[in-house]
């Protein structure tokens, strides 16, 4: 069985039942939907039975994306700690994996047309429980542990078998929060837990009822039927500034975008296009539960600052997949991601009378930080120079070491199989030497995307375009660390321009949200705001630079 240790299905696991203990000979079935967002991803139906001291949990599964097909689920528990004993996924199509907990032993094991064979084997503890993907069942059971014997919940070890991760839960103490049940207002107690660095929010009502298990980082929903985790709006309130729906129109189809404006003063106004980190990102830069990009503009519109936003031409990529399209349709380099769209968005800008066609800037995240001074270089050749350039944690090396170097970091964390982090060095390591089919998907792009990333530095196409640069890098990042800020400060150093500036900001991460304890994804799952220390930052930046 194909393993996607990445996928929006990694941890996708949540239930929607009462957790109170089923009575003897009771059968029960109960109906779940799965959400993405907005988009629907299917539903399971599940049947429980008790046959003496043992449980069994029955699931029919039907996924809806990215291809529509039905699975079968089969776990069994015995006792009144739910000590696990077995657990089947059959896809239907030939393929089953599951775990084997009956010995001393539990074993993870795949059959599939290449013949059976155990993938993963570990000593059998009384507090394992299974989570596989998209299984609310499973949930259901890690649901019944916590309110049962809140404490025991501490100890509980879980096993994630497709993604071939095994460790103990992470819970937080339990909150009471509002949320919305049929439209109307419920209060509900938030359990929250990391299992393989994600977290996850699991509601319940005031009678045990379980409602429903988020992922915020994935913003990935399992609940009842009218349930939402999210307290109900009195309306659709309107935006604290000016936006206008706008097309950009540049490496291919037109992407949806939005422009927001000042509330007040007059024009024309200075502006700034804000390009994505890596991946496939919508034009809010959602991660988890947090819209950066949202913040950002809504931030530098107070300042006086309007800006562009859109959906990354990846998400568009991303989306069609999806709805049934072919991986060999998925053929972009650097310039088809990012580039050729920016500079579409900067030529947007520059026709619009209410904003200084002189005073555009370019703020970018991550990828799209390095990105700002290649756009730059380019539109400066064409004769159309930008006024200043904001880089949020750019990358100092080439992307796959930074990649590898971000995997190895997880990998100490616990937080990424020793297997599959040696398997991505390997894919590095052909990538680097050629050794490639140009058609092959190698760490979920063509090898054609990955050499326009080998060839990439964006520190030398800074110093062949004029913009000055505000750089920042957060003190927390584990993505963006040292060698890149280093790269950075070395070309500064060498630049002498005026204007440029680079600074590391203490306590933020690389969302540049503030953040606690060991850096790691669990916290991109958590709702922040962006500083008005750092919005003030960057606002006061760019009402200096280029100003007449």
């Amino acid at each position: 069985m194909h393993r996607f240790p990445s996928s929006p299905f990694l941890l996708i696991l949540a239930l929607s039942l009462h957790a109170a203990t089923i009575a003897r000979a009771e059968t029960l079935e109960e109906h779940f939907l799965m959400t993405l967002g907005e988009r629907s991803l299917g539903y399971e139906q599940i049947t429980l039975e008790e046959r003496g001291d043992t449980l069994v949990i029955e699931g029919r599964l039907h996924i809806e994306l990215p291809t529509e097909r039905d699975m079968t689920t089969r776990t069994v528990v015995v006792g009144e700690t739910d000590r696990l004993l077995d657990y089947v996924l059959d896809t239907n199509s030939g393929d089953r994996i599951g775990l084997d907990a009956s010995g001393d032993s539990t074993r993870l094991w795949v059959t599939s047309a290449r013949g059976d064979r155990e993938i993963m084997a570990q000593p059998s503890d009384a507090k394992d429980v299974v989570l596989d993907n998209a299984v609310p069942s499973h949930m259901w059971l890690l649901a019944r542990q916590f309110l049962r014997d809140p404490e025991r919940a501490r100890t509980i070890r879980a096993f994630v078998p497709q993604s071939l991760w095994h460790g103990e839960l992470e819970p937080k103490k339990a909150e009471s929060v509002q949320a919305t049940l049929n439209g109307a207002p419920i209060t509900v107690s938030r359990h929250r837990f990391t299992i393989a660095g994600l977290l996850s929010e699991l509601d319940v009502d005031d009678t045990g009822r379980a409602l429903g298990m988020h992922i915020p980082m994935q913003n990935f929903l399992i609940h009842r039927e009218g349930y939402d985790p999210a307290p109900p709006t009195t309306g659709d309130a309107a935006p604290a500034y000016p936006t206008e729906e706008i097309t950009v129109e540049g490496g291919g189809p037109a992407l949806g975008g939005i422009l927001t404006l000042p509330a007040s003063g007059e024009g024309p106004w200075p502006a700034c296009v804000l390009l994505h980190g890596s991946g496939p990102a919508d034009r809010d830069m959602k991660v988890g539960p947090n819209a950066l990009f949202v913040q950002i503009a809504e931030g530098l519109a107070e300042r006086g600052i309007a800006t562009l936003r859109y959906d990354k031409r990846t998400l568009m990529v991303a989306r069609a997949l999806q709805e049934g399209g072919s991986p060999d349709d998925v053929d972009l380099d650097l310039a088809q991601e990012v580039l050729d769209d920016a500079a579409a968005a900067v030529a947007l800008l520059r026709a619009d009378s209410r904003l200084d066609g002189d005073r555009i800037h370019l703020l970018g995240l991550s990828l799209g930080a390095g990105a700002t001074s290649t756009v730059s270089r380019r539109l400066a050749e064409a004769g159309a120079p930008i006024a200043g350039l904001v880089m949020m944690a750019p990358p100092g090396r080439d992307l796959l070491t930074v990649m590898m170097d971000q995997y190895a970091y997880l990998a100490e964390l616990g937080q990424m199989p020793e297997e599959d982090l040696a398997n991505a060095r390997a894919d590095a390591e052909r990538l680097r030497g050629g050794d490639v089919n140009e058609e092959e998907i190698i760490l979920h792009a063509k090898p054609g995307y990955w050499q326009s990333l080998l060839a990439w530095r964006p520190w030398r196409d800074y110093l062949e375009q004029p913009a000055p640069a505000l750089i920042l890098f957060g003190e927390r990042d584990y993505q963006i660390t040292a060698p890149d800020r280093a790269t950075w400060e070395a070309t500064l150093a060498g630049d002498g321009r005026k204007g440029s500036d680079l600074e590391v900001l203490p306590g933020l991460n690389h969302l540049f949200l503030p953040g606690e304890g060991t850096p790691g994804p669990t916290e991109y799952g958590i709702a922040g705001e962006l500083g008005d220390e750092l919005l003030d930052r960057v606002g006061n930046w760019i009402l200096a630079t280029g100003a007449p």
